[in-house]
């Protein structure tokens, strides 16, 4: 009977000792989903992008491609630094392999950089790629340039232009992307 007392006791510490154990695993666990947490992208609306823009080395980086930018017009002042390029032979848009080190010939780590697209998705996407890369500062413009569709699916819904945010069609050399060989 000692024997079975003894062999239920030994198993209970060991069950308090693996409950201990799995309690410390929790804990790492919540810790890192925590620091993961921490290091997700800030979305900003457009509005707010605006005001941090007057502060020194904030930069409005307008991830579109080219033609976007060309054509349906840009933030002023925004660099463009397509995260994607239009491909006519394969009709559809390609990673930009060079994004990283286009970014780091114009901007500093240090510098606070602020992402727009079109509606908000690849701005996200081109943020979370720069802090990957070391970039500390980076923000995403969660309404993008253009917006949101409304009905008739058409962007009029929100976006730095329809909020009537300084934009252009003028092209000025310092902004435009320029492919570095």
């Amino acid at each position: 009977m000692e024997m079975i007392y003894n062999l239920l006791k030994f198993r209970i510490q060991k069950k308090e000792v693996g409950m201990r154990k799995s309690n410390l695993f929790f804990i790492i666990l919540l810790s890192i989903f925590s620091f993961s947490i921490a290091q997700d992208i800030e979305e900003i609306l457009p509005d707010e992008a605006y005001k941090m823009l007057k502060n020194p080395r904030t930069y409005l980086v307008d991830v579109r491609s080219i033609a976007e930018y060309v054509f349906i017009g840009h933030p002023e002042k925004a660099y463009n630094i397509p995260l994607m390029f239009w491909s006519e032979e394969k009709q559809k848009l390609i990673p930009n392999k060079n994004f990283i080190q286009d970014l780091k010939a114009r901007f500093t780590k240090t510098d606070t950089l602020i992402f727009i697209c079109r509606s908000g998705k690849r701005s996200l996407k081109a943020a979370s790629i720069a802090r990957k890369a070391g970039f500390l500062n980076v923000f995403s413009i969660k309404e993008g340039f253009e917006g949101e569709k409304d009905e008739q699916g058409h962007r009029t819904i929100n976006g730095w232009k329809n909020r009537n945010l300084p934009y252009t069609y003028s092209l000025k050399k310092e902004f435009i992307y320029s492919k570095k060989e």
